[in-house]
């Protein structure tokens, strides 16, 4: 038949016809693909049980279910694609429950719609997923592919009618079903541990306010490169508002990689006290050697107000950043004491507080920290800046996407962000391996170059 004109009346052929199906899938599957093409759907009336035993179903039209009132006084408008159609078939079981018949009702009142054909898109029934379909959502899903780019997939590669809201249902529905009805924190701390992840939770008047966990795997490239600790905490990455603080490390191609990562209520002494203790701990349990070098950050303050439409203000302080960091660089302490008396000179008397400020919170107290000419007195290996944590910062938030997840939710992005980063970073480290630099000749033999005399 020809694909029916939706402005029109129903086809003749409008019926299913008659017969036997080896299942009751089989039967809902071929009526339903005959109602596709011609503008209907059916879904399940009713069913009851015979004196037998054997199970009988009415099928009926999927808009056949009563409207509401027109009466009632609603606060919104709202619509209704429900009509009371009659339109509807039977099928039962045969007597040796093997298979299934179709018959039609032998009211004619159950032969017509009351409405006009539609769109097979405009019925959920012909939108559902197969079972192949759900699968594959599932697993784009879990590999972070947005509901955008895996609905696009699925009509290019299966023909689904489903829609980008159907595709969020069956998401929803799979989260639903792996956290069995727990709520997220119990959920993730069962993944935490069903998983390997070494983790630890803080919990204050039966209030989580920590949550600290570290991939098996990142602990096991740990114990390869344990020199470097960089922490820092980055925000929006989940519903509750929570710091993440990131635990940052470096190997021997200097590339970043993740230890381990920790959901803080807050950024007082007493958050990071509870992290650093759980982090020894955990290089204690996992007999890793302790890093040396730690690298955090502390957020320097404006020390000048300044206007964003003051230009004269924003050069003022373009000339006290540039100033500011020549005293950093300074590569020892009789240029640094030097420099610091010049800085003085500059801003004093006209900027008093802000200079005590700048003195007395940082340079008295932890200039030993980040000051060249005591910094290089330590081995630091090049690293000491927390900049490589941006870009870990903005690897996380690529695959968060919104900042409106659980905790449960946040986790499963991050695990994804761990497992695609060391699998970047062992393909690394497996070249590096395998090549050696062109000035040099020789051989290799189980990875040591051979240089002959």
């Amino acid at each position: 038949m020809n694909p029916i004109d939706v402005l029109n009346c129903f086809p003749d052929d409008v019926l299913p016809p008659e017969g036997e199906f080896p299942s009751r899938k089989d039967l809902v599957t071929a009526i339903n693909a005959w109602a596709r093409d011609r503008g209907y759907a059916f879904v399940v009336k009713n069913s009851w049980k015979t004196s037998s035993g054997r199970t009988g179903v009415i099928y009926c039209c999927d808009r056949g279910t009563k409207p509401p009132s027109t009466t009632r006084i609603r606060k919104r408008n709202t619509t209704s694609r429900y009509t009371g159609c009659l339109f509807s078939v039977m099928a039962k079981e045969d007597q040796s429950r093997a298979a299934w018949s179709l018959k039609h009702r032998p009211d004619h009142s159950h032969h017509k719609h009351n409405h006009e054909p539609s769109n097979a898109v405009a019925h959920p029934t012909h939108r559902q997923l197969s079972s192949p379909d759900r699968m594959i959502v599932r697993q784009l899903a879990n590999a972070g592919a947005t509901p955008k780019v895996i609905t696009s997939h699925l009509r290019n590669t299966t023909g689904t009618l489903a829609t980008q809201k159907d595709i969020y249902n069956c998401i929803a529905q799979s989260k639903r079903e792996l956290v069995q009805g727990q709520s997220n924190i119990h959920a993730l701390t069962t993944q935490l541990e069903s998983e390997g992840f070494w983790n630890r939770i803080r919990l204050d008047d039966s209030r989580v306010t920590a949550v600290l966990f570290a991939h098996p795997k990142s602990l096991e490239y740990l114990k390869s490169y344990s020199e470097v600790l960089i922490l820092d905490c980055t925000y929006k990455t989940n519903k509750y508002n929570m710091p993440l603080l990131n635990a940052i490390g470096v190997d021997a191609c200097q590339r970043s990689f993740c230890i381990a990562f920790a959901f803080l209520s807050g950024e007082e002494e007493a958050d990071y006290q509870w992290v650093l203790l759980r982090l020894r701990s955990l290089y204690e349990a996992m007999a890793i050697d302790f890093p040396s070098v730690i690298l955090t950050d502390r957020c320097l303050a404006y020390a000048f107000t300044k206007d964003p439409k003051d230009h004269e203000g924003q050069e003022k302080w373009k000339e006290f950043y540039s100033l500011w960091h020549d005293l950093v660089a300074s590569s020892n302490e009789d240029i640094y004491y030097q420099k610091l008396d010049e800085f003085k000179k500059k801003y004093l008397p006209d900027y008093i507080s802000q200079i005590g400020y700048i003195t007395e919170t940082w340079l008295d107290l932890y200039k030993d920290r980040f000051v060249k000419a005591w910094v290089d007195q330590h081995l630091h290996f090049n690293q000491f800046v927390t900049s490589r944590c941006e870009g870990i910062h903005q690897l996380i938030k690529s695959y968060l996407k919104t900042s409106q997840l659980n905790l449960f939710e946040a986790w499963r992005h991050i695990k994804l962000v761990v497992m695609n980063q060391l699998a970047e970073l062992d393909s690394n480290r497996a070249k590096q391996q395998a090549s050696f630099p062109l000035k040099l000749s020789g051989i290799k033999i189980n990875n040591t170059l051979i240089i002959p005399s």
